[in-house]
């Protein structure tokens, strides 16, 4: 009898018709960009390699704009 019971106790406990609280969502994170001494860049080492990465596709732009398509 006192299985009966306590398996009748087990039962119901599993059988609750409780839903649980639905999960809290919170806001995403915003990214701040690091400054370039916390980030050990040297803006100024690039500005030459940019000028000539610019020179090299305004080239070729160009050289692109003469070509006809086909």
């Amino acid at each position: 009898m006192a299985v009966a019971a306590l398996l009748l106790a087990m039962l119901s406990g599993c059988a609750s018709s409780l839903l649980p609280s639905p999960p809290v969502i919170g806001t995403k994170p915003q990214a701040t960009p690091l400054p370039a001494s916390l980030s050990r860049i040297d803006p100024l080492s690039w500005e030459a390699w940019l000028r000539e990465v610019e020179s090299y596709l305004s080239e070729v732009d160009s050289l692109l704009s003469s070509e006809m398509p086909k």
